[in-house]
């Protein structure tokens, strides 16, 4: 691998890639059945545990290696080293979610099977961008078929772990291991299969972008097979609006102003009624599964404010004898009793959910005046950047790797 490439033929290298794809998307399903019985028998610390004793081997492995074949510059133990360290440090940094680590593992033997395949044919620089970007788009994949997986979640930060786990590899083989057969100049049929794949990935990476709950919707209600998405409580990314009102705070939401007036204004009555029907919090995963993002946004954020009003002021209750948790508590209950009574007036007015006059005084005494409030209601929703926006930028980008293909094509 350093000296010349795998003495089987190339179909059997691309074999060993799409074998190891394979068995990161078979490992989908069993993901939160394989994480409960970890955590029950060893807790889950131990995926971190296992990445990074798996990290140190490897590059103890590679260190190994270079020592037999007597490279002796610093240079390239420095490199292996260093790698090995941001492995290690990205670990330790997804302590909350260590199982999360695990995708620097698959992802970083990926980069390096795809580097061994694609040496059969590329000798240039280009090979390491190549092999990144083909580990990315793998990622892409797998987060998609996660978004289709029941109780599995699309993310893009997992998408950005597999590119980084990935791309980290190729670091690793072209500064610590510098393998003798990458050294030819960049040849333009490498440099154009780059730039094919790359606009590839990036095709991808907008779709996903863009699969917004309004679109999955639109295709769901045309295609057949795909009707379950209707109710997929996964999605893969929202745009919104940031509101930042002063007598309240910050909140996010999927409604403008004009469409928030709009809708409480002339379906408040009926979003009471049925707001209503699904009072108890028994009923509230079963009212969430019913009323979407994707099909009624603004009846969806109206219950999910006065989930998140009514369960910090029940916690409040609970601990008036811890002064400080009791406020905070009672500070989140009222803004977003606020918000509800600012932006859901007619539906707020219509429904068993206004607050009894000694309720609405206990928040108004006890709350933190001082304190700035952020609602984590909506809060994944992206709101620096629009879609049109994105679309815009990857179209470009795109375009232009499509022109440089095409420019080196006629030379």
């Amino acid at each position: 691998m350093l000296n010349s490439p795998p003495k089987e033929q190339e179909w059997r290298s691309w074999l060993w890639v799409a074998i190891w794809s394979l068995v990161i998307f078979v490992t989908i399903p069993l993901a939160r059945t394989i994480q409960t019985f970890v955590d029950a028998h060893w807790g889950r610390p131990l995926f971190g545990h296992l990445v990074i004793a798996i990290t140190v081997l490897s590059g103890g492995t590679a260190a190994v290696h270079l020592f037999r074949l007597r490279v002796t510059t610093r240079a390239n133990y420095f490199w292996l080293v260093s790698v090995a360290a941001i492995y290690i440090w990205y670990t330790i940094q997804l302590r909350d979610n260590p199982e999360e680590a695990v995708h620097f593992v698959q992802y970083g033997l990926l980069g390096l099977l795809t580097y061994r395949a694609l040496t059969h044919r590329v000798r240039d620089y280009s090979i390491y961008f190549t092999a990144a970007v083909i580990g990315g788009m793998v990622g892409i994949l797998d987060e998609a078929i996660q978004w289709l997986t029941p109780k599995r979640y699309w993310a893009l930060r997992d998408i950005w772990l597999n590119f980084f786990g990935a791309a980290l590899m190729q670091v690793a083989i072209a500064r610590g291991l510098r393998p003798a057969i990458i050294s030819a100049p960049l040849a333009s049929v490498n440099v154009r299969t780059f730039c094919r794949l790359l606009a590839l990935g990036l095709v991808l990476l907008t779709a996903s972008l863009l699969n917004t709950p309004s679109r999955i919707a639109w295709y769901a209600e045309r295609i057949p097979f795909l009707e379950f998405l209707k109710n997929n409580d996964s999605v893969m990314l929202e745009y919104g609006h940031l509101y930042v009102d002063p007598q309240i705070g910050r909140f996010r939401s999927r409604l403008s102003p004009p469409e928030f007036r709009r809708a409480d204004a002339e379906h408040g009555k009926q979003a009471a009624q049925i707001l209503d029907q699904f009072r108890e919090d028994a009923q509230y995963k079963e009212f969430l599964r019913q009323f979407t993002p994707a099909n009624d946004p603004f009846l969806h954020e109206a219950r999910v404010h006065l989930f998140r009003r009514d369960r910090y002021l029940n916690k409040a209750l609970e601990n008036k004898d811890n002064p400080e948790t009791y406020r905070y508590q009672i500070t989140v209950a009222y803004r977003e009793n606020q918000i509800m009574e600012k932006y859901f007036p007619n539906t707020l007015s219509h429904s068993s959910y206004v607050l009894h006059t000694e309720r609405l005084a206990l928040l108004q005494q006890n709350y933190l005046r001082d304190h700035t409030y952020d609602s984590a209601v909506s809060k994944d929703l992206v709101t620096r950047v629009r879609e049109g926006q994105i679309a815009s930028a990857m179209v470009l980008v795109i375009l232009g790797l499509l022109l440089v293909d095409w420019r080196l094509s006629k030379t």
